[in-house]
């Protein structure tokens, strides 16, 4: 389990094409931990997950980064073709 803080975000909620059941994120310290799960598909150079990791580690400490981060993760998401549940 990443250990970060707890800056909050709107959240969001992903599903992974292997299993119906939705996992919702509510905090930067979530999303760069379902970043760095076994779940999440991994390609090589994949820019997007690259960007959504280093927005996430970025803004653990400043709440003023913490949207751009969930703007990156839900791009990620979508880009490694999981269903995202959110307005954004």
């Amino acid at each position: 389990m990443f250990m970060g803080s707890p800056v909050p975000i709107r959240k969001v909620a992903v599903s992974f094409l292997d299993n119906d059941e939705r996992q919702t994120v509510r905090s930067v310290a979530e999303m760069t931990e379902l970043l760095l799960s076994s779940r999440w598909p991994k390609r090589a150079n994949d820019a997007l997950w690259k960007e959504a990791l280093s927005c996430c580690l970025r803004s653990q400490q400043d709440h003023k980064k913490a949207k751009r981060a969930r703007r990156a993760f839900v791009k990620a998401a979508r880009g490694a073709n999981i269903v995202v549940y959110s307005k954004h």
